[in-house]
């Protein structure tokens, strides 16, 4: 197995990066997201999987 300190995941190619934080599992929680129309329509739906917001540092 290899290990990364955090030196080395930041010097990591960008898009090797995305795709590293990406793949790592972890918690999967149920996700509520809700829009709202400029005219008050509402709508909410659940999302099991969700992705990171960046890659430096990982979100």
């Amino acid at each position: 197995m290899k290990y990364l300190n955090v030196d080395e995941i930041h010097n990591l190619n960008h898009l090797y990066k995305i795709n590293l934080i990406n793949s790592c599992a972890g918690f999967k929680s149920a996700n509520l997201i809700a829009t709202k129309s400029t005219d008050n329509n509402t709508n909410v739906a659940i999302f099991s999987s969700v992705i990171h917001l960046g890659s430096a540092p990982p979100l």
